[in-house]
């Protein structure tokens, strides 16, 4: 079975400290470079099995994103007002942690920050950074002819499967209508059509190509690892908002025994996939009618795309297996900078106006949902809640060669879709007409560009598990 994906085992932190490194990049001109908390640990969670809420509780430092440009005199000082004790994280009490220490590495890889951030698999990333020729053939989506038949199911029977659900062996799903490829004109570019408004970016093949992009990203900053749950041979996986499906149809190879299931608003999805993998048209925001419960629920950057996020935790539990796991893998809006660089610029501004926008719409985006993940577990009932925190410069502005490296194709990633963020948004949710969205397209382009400006996205990670029967989670 392959490793999961928060690199667990026994490995030997490096001696070098993380902070220390980041001082360092700072005083040689180089700014900030990671804006990851730094969390000294007294002990480590085993998540080599399901840990009891009743556990004996691991040790584990809370700190936000900016702490990490936090001075000696002022660690000193706070240390002194408040002690050195640990604070105490046990069952449903979250735990929130750096996710690059989190990825330890040995000693003698340990040279500069990038060693320390990435550790042991740095080798095999490299092999990441190609470009979209690399992918897999299979993998690679293949553009609808005109009049050509698909088979992807979509939801289009729900009313049939609610009505049926209790004991009936029947398909929940349909063959697509046509209408489902009739998609949204607007700005020249396409919308999804099943269920239009919901989802207020492009799903055109230009979108596509950097959805796949983004997602070599990902891997390149979590270690070529999909997923950070500790899951143990999952039989059933849900994918909500699988996009190109490139991430289902990776977890599908993965775990060749789990059936996983990719579900989106649009039917942009390749037609040959691994046979334990397919994809549903389908609303996450309605009922969810599956048959059976998942050991494993996944969502991507999905913040902006629901009205209710309490709602969409509470389906989640329900619809998990108890000792399942739900990972949330999402972005922090507007941008940040610990040297306060960012600030007054346009690139903050864009931040800005997308999440007004987005409340506007009643589909609250980046920070303003990012910030509450927690809290709304613990709230659903979810247990073993952990935080883990990276981040995406905005450019190559960073020293360090992996963050750097980040940057790089971050920059890629948001200058390709930066057109396609703002349309939607900017015209239907704050009045602006499309020339001026043009010109303000223009001015957070150059912001993007400029390395003076040391901006990065917070790219938090949260992920919980469903409590068994009778557990009774532990409490401080």
């Amino acid at each position: 079975m392959a490793d999961d994906a928060g690199g667990r085992g026994d490995r030997t932190k490096p001696a070098g400290s993380v902070q220390q490194m980041l001082t360092d990049i700072t005083n040689t001109g180089a700014a900030d470079a990671s804006g990851n908390s730094v969390t000294d640990k007294a002990g480590t969670t085993d998540d080599t099995q399901y840990r009891p809420a009743t556990a004996t509780p691991s040790l584990q430092t809370h700190a936000s994103v900016d702490s990490a440009f936090e001075d000696s005199d002022s660690r000193s000082s706070r240390q002194a007002q408040h002690g050195n004790q640990q604070p105490q994280n046990a069952g449903d009490a979250p735990i929130i942690t750096t996710g690059y220490e989190e990825l330890n590495i040995t000693h003698e890889q340990a040279e500069g920050l990038h060693h320390a951030l990435v550790g042991e698999q740095l080798a095999e990333e490299q092999d990441l950074i190609v470009d979209v020729r690399r992918i897999p053939r299979r993998h690679r989506r293949r553009r609808r002819v005109s009049g050509e038949s698909s088979h992807h199911p979509t939801s289009e029977s729900r009313m049939t499967a609610v009505a049926n659900r209790g004991g009936c062996r029947e398909s929940t799903t349909t063959s697509l209508s046509e209408s489902i490829w009739n998609y949204r004109k607007e700005h020249g570019r396409t919308y999804h059509a099943y269920k239009d408004g919901k989802y207020i970016f492009p799903n055109d093949e230009r979108e596509a190509d950097r959805l796949d992009l983004q997602h070599h990203l990902f891997r390149i900053t979590f270690a070529n690892h999909l997923y950070f749950a500790p899951l143990h041979s999952p039989r059933r996986a849900l994918d909500v908002g699988t996009g190109t499906g490139i991430w289902a149809m990776e977890f599908a190879d993965e775990f060749p025994d789990c059936d996983v299931i990719g579900i989106d608003l649009s039917p942009g999805q390749p037609q040959m996939v691994p046979p334990n993998c397919k994809f549903i048209i389908d609303d996450a925001e309605d009922l969810w009618v599956y048959p059976e419960k998942f050991d494993y629920v996944h969502a991507r950057l999905m913040a902006g795309c629901f009205a209710d996020w309490p709602a969409f935790f509470r389906q989640a539990y329900e619809n998990l297996e108890p000792g399942g796991w739900l990972e949330i893998q999402d972005y922090g809006l507007p941008v940040r900078s610990a040297d306060g660089t960012a600030d007054g610029t346009d690139l903050m501004k864009w931040g800005e106006l997308l999440c007004e926008a987005a409340r506007n719409m009643g589909r609250p985006m980046g920070t303003d949902c990012a910030d509450h993940y927690v809290a709304q577990m613990t709230e659903a009932g979810f247990v073993d809640i952990n935080q883990r925190m990276f981040m995406w410069p905005s450019n190559g502005w960073p020293k360090d060669p992996l963050m750097k490296t980040l940057g790089q194709w971050n920059q890629t990633n948001i200058l390709d879709g930066l057109e396609g963020f703002c349309l939607a948004l900017l015209t239907r949710g704050l009045g602006w007409q499309k020339a001026e969205v043009d010109v303000f397209v223009a001015k957070v382009s150059r912001d993007l560009r400029s390395r003076k400006i040391h901006a990065y996205f917070p790219m938090p990670v949260t992920y919980a598990r469903k409590p068994f029967p009778g557990e009774v989670p532990f409490r401080q």
